[in-house]
């Protein structure tokens, strides 16, 4: 049995219909792991000026031309977009979507 947290659940301990587990949200000030890595990577990273989000992309670069194929892979999925995945059905019978029952 879940501790007593308010009247928003059930006596099973799931939450009411239309009630929220977080009613108030996320609290101000607190920052997700995405936001906190973009500010990072916004600082100065160099003497030149260049961020270190630059930095780090410069380096995926290096490491694409030295031939690291994740490199290669990491550009490639975000300048063209990753590559839809396909399959080929080898058996020529239609695939059965419903299956109706009259009865």
């Amino acid at each position: 049995m879940p501790e007593e947290t308010g009247n928003n659940r059930e006596a099973n301990g799931q939450f009411k219909p239309g009630q929220s587990g977080n009613p108030n949200g996320r609290p101000k000030g607190v920052q997700s792991i995405p936001d906190i890595l973009r500010k990072i990577g916004e600082e100065d990273g160099t003497l030149d000026g260049k961020s270190k989000l630059d930095v780090i992309m410069y380096m995926v670069f290096q490491f694409a031309l030295e031939g690291r194929p994740w490199a290669v892979q990491f550009i490639a999925d975000r300048t063209e977009g990753k590559a839809l995945e396909r399959f080929k059905d080898e058996t020529s019978e239609p695939i059965k979507v419903f299956d109706r029952c009259d009865g």
